[in-house]
């Protein structure tokens, strides 16, 4: 199955003219600038809007937009400071991206505003809603790394609903199901323990043109612990260093400093200041990409990150995800072990309407993922549902998938539309 990198969505291609799009920019809860695009149904000027933020992706022009616009609500795709380049991002920064794009849609005068959780904003938004929901002295002021954040100094706006789609559990739960167990020194990209690949005949690997790969139950539970220990290692590595320059700013914060020669001072702000970068080879190995018995549903044999239907060992020795990261960026958004944006840490504080909608063909969330997330949501009022035959970006998957409409507007109609109506008719 093909894969498209940069087509944009048929949505667009035959959106009303009639629905207004404004350019706009909202401004964070401590200043930073952003932009997004709100809109607006063609008449109306409702009071219910939703907001879909990704923590690096561009949602300005997401496929809900055109539906929610044109079924009478306004929509805001934002983007946070992290647009397309998520190497120095902290999760409880960004945060501070959505409380200022909540903020600038009441302003706008907007009384009810639902978050649109798709794929990783689906964790961003469940994060923020936890955050917000609590009281400003037991809100996070430091991130994983310990680099200090505002959350406890700022006023979080609060939300009345949201709808996961798409969602995975969490950019870092998310990689840690993909970090390659089998590396073995993490500056050598190619070194392999072969007892731990996935990409190992030996281990059940059948290349991809021609078949189907299976893995053993004992071979799947050493791969699951490699990839913990492997991110482990990365965490220590990581906190070491962040505790070094910690240090070090701690000793050039000292009253003491003022007294020292002027090539110590040198020394210790050089060291202080000094923010290390980490970097990550192979981080797209996951057996359930080859092997459709485990979490099966009905996607296709592959994954999104290997583009033109190509192996996912393409993906996972090539451009990869989480290449380069700060070190704080790595323990607030991509450590599976360190980061606090996973739904099974937020989602049981959650007591807004929630509506999860999982695509059934998507070959990188699972419907055992979408079922754990509905089992801990803290919300009395949550719903769950299957989109059949569609992949992670709501397109048809299979001779199945375009038998039937196309999986966004059945995701609308069927899913979304009538759980908002429900709750906020406009």
């Amino acid at each position: 199955m093909a894969f498209e990198r940069f087509e944009i969505p048929s949505d667009y291609k035959e959106i009303d003219p009639a629905i207004r799009q404004e350019n706009v920019s909202p401004t964070a809860l401590d200043g930073w600038p952003l932009r997004g695009i709100l809109y607006l149904p063609p008449k109306t000027d409702p009071d219910v809007a939703l907001l879909a933020m990704h923590p690096r992706g561009d949602f300005s022009r997401h496929y809900v937009a055109p539906h929610a616009a044109g079924a009478g609500y306004a929509f805001l795709g934002c983007n946070t400071r992290n647009l397309n380049n998520d190497a120095d991002c902290m999760h409880e920064r960004i945060l501070l991206d959505m409380g200022g794009a909540v903020r600038f849609l009441k302003e706008r005068g907007f009384k009810k505003i639902v978050l649109i959780g798709n794929s990783g904003g689906g964790s961003f938004s469940s994060f923020y809603i936890e955050q917000s929901s609590l009281p400003a002295e037991k809100r996070f002021d430091r991130g994983p790394s310990g680099d200090k954040v505002p959350l406890r100094e700022v006023e979080m706006p609060t939300v009345n609903g949201l709808c996961l789609l798409a969602a995975h559990p969490g950019e870092g739960k998310f990689l840690l199901d993909r970090l390659d167990p089998s590396v073995v020194d993490e500056a050598n990209p190619t070194a392999v323990n072969p007892r731990l690949d996935m990409y190992n005949p030996d281990n059940g690997y059948v290349p991809l043109a021609k078949g189907q790969s299976k893995y053993s139950a004992d071979f799947l539970a050493e791969f699951r612990e490699g990839q913990r220990a492997r991110c482990e290692r990365i965490d220590r590595q990581a906190l070491e260093w962040a505790e070094e320059a910690a240090y070090f700013r701690g000793k050039y914060r000292n009253p003491d400093f003022a007294s020292m020669d002027a090539d110590e001072q040198s020394r210790l702000r050089r060291y202080g200041l000094q923010r290390r970068y980490l970097l990550i080879y192979r981080t797209l190995s996951d057996p359930r990409y080859l092997d459709l018995s485990i979490d099966p549903s009905q996607r296709p044999i592959g994954s999104i990150f290997a583009y033109g239907g190509r192996d996912p060992i393409a993906g996972n020795y090539g451009e990869g995800l989480a290449r380069v990261m700060s070190v704080r960026g790595w323990l607030s958004t991509w450590s599976g072990l360190s980061s606090r944006a996973y739904l099974e840490r937020t989602l049981p504080s959650v007591k807004v309407p929630v509506n999860i909608v999982n695509t059934y063909g998507d070959t990188d969330i699972y419907p055992a993922e979408a079922d754990r997330a509905f089992e801990l949501c803290g919300a009395s009022d949550k719903a769950l549902h299957q989109l059949e035959w569609a992949d992670h970006y709501l397109n048809p998957v299979g001779e199945q998938g375009a038998k039937l409409d196309c999986p966004r507007a059945r995701a609308w109609n069927e899913f979304i539309h009538p759980w908002l109506k429900e709750r906020w008719p406009v």
